[in-house]
């Protein structure tokens, strides 16, 4: 079981020279998506090059991967990815954010591209904190990746000393998740145990799934290349009272042998035993 203090205080001293991909900015280019800036009062030309930026630091561990385009767009309830497409067939993000408050841009859009990337679908939601934990995960992980390669690659080259804010911004939220200390008592399955009922009944209880999202935090930085088992996490509907051993085991099923090693640590995290593969 982890000390108290170990993962928190891990995180928010990892350096910034963690090896940073060697890559000209906006590379690998982003699936094509479009920015409608109405309502941000800023440019889509400069809320663009901050999502590529963003958008990136996930989407290059999607080898292969085609997904719908998306627009982002102005929304005042909230950031959200719609599950209705709109009139010209695309994904809808919403961000709720505006002026040059660029990391709250790059929390709330790396949230909900990670909705995308894992296939979301309008089915059963009993195991959707799971994914949320996911997205959660991979808003600290491309803010605290982007303030590595922006201090040589930025978007535009005065960006550069904004680096800083991107990195306290997700060290604050760091901070915030304070019952990440409850998992260092319990562990990830006592946690889950004790929780269950609430995670399954609101998903989005940032006080949970983000203290879990540190646990993630970590795997992902040791190996990004794990980001690619998330495209499989909603490969088959979820039924009506699926169970969350069942979530993973349909989730280990569908992936390539090369991401099953990963989710099958996932499960062993939760202490849950994968049923035999069909």
């Amino acid at each position: 079981m982890l000390r108290r203090v170990t993962l928190t205080a891990l995180l928010l001293a990892a350096p910034l020279a963690i090896a940073a991909q060697k890559s000209k900015y906006a590379d690998p280019q982003m699936p094509p998506y479009r920015v409608d800036s109405r309502g941000f009062n800023n440019s889509d030309r400069d809320i663009k090059k901050l999502c590529d930026s963003v958008g990136r630091e996930l989407w290059r561990n999607f080898d292969d991967y085609k997904i719908e385009k998306f627009v982002i767009s102005r929304g005042r309830g909230g950031p959200i990815t719609l599950y209705k497409r709109n009139s010209k067939g695309e994904i809808v993000i919403r961000l709720d954010t505006g002026n040059a408050l660029w990391s709250q841009y790059s929390y709330q859009f790396a949230h909900e591209l990670c909705h995308v990337l894992c296939g979301f679908d309008e089915d059963y939601k009993g195991n959707m904190w799971f994914e949320e934990t996911m997205c959660e995960t991979a808003s600290l992980f491309a803010m605290r990746a982007m303030a590595r390669s922006w201090k040589t690659d930025p978007p535009y080259k005065h960006w550069s000393n904004y680096r800083d804010a991107l990195r306290n911004y997700a060290d604050n939220v760091i901070r915030k998740r304070t019952r990440v200390h409850e998992i260092y008592e319990k562990g990830m399955a006592g946690f889950y145990k004790a929780h269950k009922e609430r995670l399954t009944a609101e998903p989005c209880d940032r006080s949970l799934n983000g203290a879990m999202s540190l646990v993630f935090l970590k795997l992902f930085e040791e190996e990004p290349s794990r980001w690619g088992a998330v495209r499989w996490l909603n490969s088959a509907p979820s039924k009506k009272g699926e169970t969350f051993p069942q979530y993973l085991t349909k989730w280990r099923n569908a992936a390539p042998d090369k991401h099953k090693p990963f989710i099958e640590k996932v499960a062993s995290l939760y202490g849950v035993t994968l049923e035999e593969a069909e």
